[in-house]
């Protein structure tokens, strides 16, 4: 009976640990951990992670490209015409963070900014932007729509390498 309750008691703690883990709010900084996002999609040989707070007021979005240029996460939009974007650049340490509003093919500095808390960082040829922002604005009956990008320059106004857009269930 001791060893059952012993068992019961350890598949519990086992459950809960789980549970915890996959709850947990991400770490806005620059580097993506196995577990740490709720969602994860590949698309154009990029990574896209996304969660949102256990209270749905806040979304972490998480990119890693295979590139020592800038990278770009857009939302509220399959395209980049109307999407809110940010585009990020690590050069050697100094480090560029533009929130942006995609107009046609290209883009503009907003006047409003949004983050709550942001980062890129580059290392071993590739780049890692995390963002947390308000969830409100873009997640709509848990999804959301998103584009992607990454260029192999620094200079965000460059042309882009790779895309990819994609509507993510971030449930």
């Amino acid at each position: 009976m001791r060893k059952f309750a012993i068992m019961v008691g350890f598949l519990s703690l086992s459950v809960f640990a789980s549970l915890s883990a996959q709850t947990a709010v991400p770490v806005v900084d620059g580097s993506v951990t196995a577990g740490e996002y709720a969602r994860s999609y590949d698309k154009s040989g990029m990574t896209f992670a996304l969660s949102v707070s256990s209270d749905g007021k806040t979304l972490y979005a998480a990119l890693e490209a295979p590139t020592t240029g800038w990278v770009s996460i857009g939302l509220g939009s399959l395209k980049m015409d109307g999407a809110y974007m940010v585009i990020a650049s690590d050069n050697a340490g100094k480090t560029t963070i533009s929130e942006e509003t995609g107009k046609g093919h290209g883009h503009r500095a907003n006047a409003t900014k949004i983050l709550i808390s942001s980062i890129v960082r580059e290392s071993n040829g590739k780049t890692v932007l995390e963002i947390a922002l308000p969830a409100n604005a873009y997640v709509s009956g848990g999804n959301l729509q998103a584009i992607i990008a990454y260029g192999k320059k620094d200079a965000i106004n460059s042309m882009h390498a790779a895309f990819a857009s994609l509507d993510a269930s971030v449930r």
